[in-house]
């Protein structure tokens, strides 16, 4: 019996569908997918990727684009989307760009390498005409712009909200943003979603401090560590820091340590993703949770339902805030 029947059998299903189910030529019910698929990890049935190629005219192949494959958050991500597009039969790259020094030649790669799906962890306004390109070339877009296609995206209006709520509710009032890039960039809705927060609870945005990406930050330990060196030099009065993410975060405590400043005795500090890095910190660092496993299955999920002509809906991702040690009374 060859290895596809023997599939076939243990999942109850005919041979043309373990065929569908593997080339997406079909629709095939969650369901019966799944079956399908445990069969096939139960047998030990690979197809041959090159010869899968040529039957579906595709390269199997999704690519994953962020800007810091050194941030813990990403790898968790990708972790999730290849193991999801594995399971249905799709490889997955993850592709490291640099948004502050953007270049067209990373995306006009992927097009030339006939990448199948393409999902945005990270974006900038700069990266629009070489997007366009790539949905003109075919390849398909998952990304938070709903101008490219289907829509994963993370929402962070709630928990922003709550995370200013509570540090108005210590006493906190000059409330410092640190950034990793411009917030002149319409995609920053973190920023947006700051503003909108403080403006609820009566605070003021006030612009000495905000520290933004305008140098080549991209948004690591030693953004961090120079946002907040450059934020004290202004001499300007602070009582409390929410950073962009919590590598940004981390980098601050220590530039405040290092002046011999307390937190969260002196300055409060608050961050962004929940890495694990961030409980690891002294004082353990309040952050928000993002849903990054979530997050990268759905993007595998997504991506494969769209090529395989199934019905896809967007996604809006929930987050919630975590209060930490890093946060006082001010």
């Amino acid at each position: 019996m060859s290895k596809r029947k023997e599939v076939a059998a243990a999942a109850g299903v005919s041979e043309a569908t373990v065929s569908h189910v593997i080339n997406g030529t079909k629709y095939v019910s969650p369901e019966l997918a799944a079956r399908v698929r445990k069969a096939i990890e139960e047998k030990g049935y690979y197809l041959n990727q090159a010869a899968r190629c040529l039957a579906t005219n595709r390269s199997g192949h999704l690519a994953l684009v962020v800007n810091n494959l050194k941030n813990p958050r990403y790898a968790e991500v990708a972790e999730a989307m290849q193991e999801e597009a594995r399971k249905r039969g799709y490889i997955v790259s993850a592709i490291d760009i640099n948004i502050f020094n953007f270049n067209e030649d990373a995306i006009f790669d992927l097009i030339a390498r006939n990448v199948d799906g393409l999902f945005l962890a990270t974006y900038i306004d700069s990266m629009e005409p070489a997007i366009r390109r790539a949905c003109a070339s075919g390849i398909r877009v998952v990304s938070g712009c709903p101008e490219f296609g289907r829509v994963l995206k993370i929402d962070y209006e709630d928990s922003i909200g709550e995370m200013v709520r509570f540090l108005a509710g210590t006493g906190h009032k000059r409330i410092a943003f640190l950034s990793g890039y411009s917030l002149k960039e319409t995609s920053h809705e973190k920023y947006a979603n700051f503003c909108q927060a403080m403006k609820a609870n009566d605070l003021q945005v006030l612009p000495e401090l905000l520290i933004d990406g305008e140098m080549p930050y991209i948004a690591d330990l030693d953004t961090g560590f120079q946002a907040m060196n450059q934020l004290l030099e202004r001499g300007t009065d602070v009582d409390a820091v929410f950073a962009v993410n919590d590598l940004v975060a981390i980098g601050a405590m220590k530039a405040l340590r290092q002046r011999g400043i307390r937190v969260p005795e002196d300055i409060s500090v608050a961050g962004c993703d929940d890495i694990p890095f961030a409980s690891y910190v002294e004082p353990v660092l309040a952050t928000i949770n993002v849903p990054k496993a979530e997050m990268g299955k759905l993007a595998a999920e997504m991506l494969c339902d769209i090529l395989n002509n199934r019905p896809c809906e967007d996604h809006y991702l929930k987050t919630t805030f975590k209060a930490g040690a890093s946060i006082g009374h001010a």
